[in-house]
């Protein structure tokens, strides 16, 4: 990229701390609808919980979507056009997500494996040869993950990640390409397109990522000012597109719902790094930190909740205690657990391997030179 495009706020620190917030609040809110649809299996209350008021919880991964469009072009915006830096990009990537997908993923096949062995059932290892490309290298296309079943969602991060290569390879040609795209998802939503693309590059997802990377190339190319109140009014927007995803005139996951969804998340965003800049906006230390393990949190929530409900049943005290109670106690322990883990397991390693990465780096340089 020339020098002309390079960022205006280059020195600026990455990690802000309202995204990292945001990014917690949004996978508290997958972790309450969860913790509500789980107790709808047979043996637990056999039915969604806390009378399914948190239904709508799954526009936390929309918005997820549009966060990372933002961070993967926040972070990397001053390298995209530079072919030599595609390596360094994807290994920065694959390391911030496989490390901690793997470990949860052998922790899940391991409690499943227990639990099984010690009900008297055989261990019905589910992974087959089919399934390895979906399972455990995240491919689009292989079907959907075993044992970790959120993890569909970075299954599109994986190819995310992919694709963006094409604006390190020729940033306006990439560009151009990125706004084909997004306008054919568009005119699919709308049911005006000749048919789907392949690998789900049609889905509105996709456009989330897209409206995502929009709002990461505008943060990196000017300095713009917002107002205090725009986030309460960005915030409200959010709210208002929840609602017509949910309740509105198109059915639920639909197209239209996803694409209004991406567009009031990126425009959230987009206040948020105003607010930041312009240093008018504070953030809570402990909701930032959360937000720095939300992978963990997202990966992992599922089995501690599982888990929780499953020793409550044997001590006989899942149908003893009010379902409130129950469903409060099984969010504290799953966010306490998916927090150590990303403190003690998840941020370690990526830590390490980013050290691993530089300090390679460092010697190939001083040979070199």
């Amino acid at each position: 990229m020339s020098s002309s495009a390079v960022s205006v706020v280059t020195k600026e620190n990455a990690k802000m701390a309202s995204i990292e917030a945001a990014r917690a609040i949004a996978a508290t809110i997958v972790v309450l609808m969860h913790a509500a649809n789980l107790m709808r299996v047979e043996h637990f209350s056999g039915h969604v919980g806390m009378g399914n008021v948190f239904d709508f919880g799954y526009v936390g991964v929309d918005f997820f979507f549009v966060l990372s469009g933002f961070i993967i072009t926040y972070i990397h915006y001053g390298e995209i056009g530079r072919p030599q830096m595609m390596a360094r990009y994807l290994y920065r990537r694959f390391s911030r997500i496989f490390p901690i997908y793997w470990f949860v993923l052998l922790l899940s096949i391991a409690v499943v494996t227990l639990s099984r062995l010690a009900s008297g059932a055989s261990a019905g290892f589910e992974i087959g040869t089919g399934d390895i490309g979906s399972t455990v290298f995240l491919l689009v296309g292989d079907g959907e993950p075993k044992y970790v079943g959120v993890a569909w969602s970075l299954q599109y991060e994986v190819l995310f990640y992919v694709v963006f290569c094409l604006l390190f390879v020729h940033a306006r040609l990439g560009a151009v390409l990125f706004v084909v795209w997004g306008a054919y998802i568009l005119l699919h939503a709308a049911g005006w397109s000749p048919g789907e693309l392949p690998l789900r590059l049609s889905h509105p997802h996709c456009f989330q990522f897209l409206a995502g990377v929009a709002v990461g190339a505008l943060a990196r190319r000017t300095a713009y000012r917002v107002h205090p109140r725009m986030l309460w009014v960005a915030v409200l927007a959010f709210c208002a597109a929840t609602v017509f995803e949910v309740y509105g005139p198109f059915e639920r996951h639909s197209g239209v719902g996803r694409i209004v969804l991406g567009l009031a998340a990126a425009l959230v965003i987009a206040t948020l790094i105003g607010l930041e800049r312009q240093r008018q906006i504070s953030t809570p230390k402990w909701l930032a930190r959360m937000g720095s393990v939300s992978y963990s949190i997202y990966l992992a929530h599922v089995l501690f909740i599982t888990s929780f409900y499953a020793v409550l049943l044997k001590l006989h005290l899942y149908h003893a205690l009010p379902e409130a109670l129950v469903y409060g106690l099984a969010l504290a322990v799953a966010l306490t657990a998916t927090c150590l883990l990303g403190a003690f397991v998840e941020l370690p390693l990526v830590g390490a391997l980013k050290e691993r990465f530089f300090s390679r780096a460092g010697v190939r340089a001083r040979q070199a030179a």
